[in-house]
């Protein structure tokens, strides 16, 4: 039994994905979000992929990765390199990975320095 692939209009894609159809659209004109299909009227209809792709595409995005370098990513994944788009995802992570950890050394010494600077002035308050 062969299954029949899901497809979402805009509006279904939107609240699966819980995304704006507006962040939709805009992805479709980055192409990272092609339509699969036209329906009636001419509505963009999607598949089950490109849900998987908006997911990908959100999780990046919270990740802290560009929708430029998503887009590369995702030029490298369409034309079928999907080991050189798993690589680069790595560099970029790797990338963010590095600039989190130094935002936590600065934010550990700004709160060293806060506390130290409360504490001074608890002391001449006394």
């Amino acid at each position: 039994m062969d299954l029949i692939p899901a497809t979402y209009d805009i509006s279904e894609l939107s609240k699966q994905a819980n995304v704006s159809t507006r962040t939709i659209r805009y992805y479709g004109e980055l192409r990272l979000l092609p339509a699969t299909d036209r329906g009636p009227g001419g509505r963009r209809l999607y598949s089950d992929d490109a849900l998987e792709r908006l997911r990908f595409i959100t999780r990046l995005k919270h990740l802290g990765l560009s929708l430029s370098e998503i887009g590369e990513l995702n030029d490298r994944f369409v034309s079928g390199a999907t080991p050189a788009m798993l690589r680069q995802l790595k560099q970029l992570l790797n990338i963010r990975t590095a600039q989190v950890a130094e935002r936590i050394d600065e934010l550990t010494q700004l709160l060293d320095e806060l506390n130290s600077y409360r504490h001074r002035i608890s002391e001449k308050n006394n």
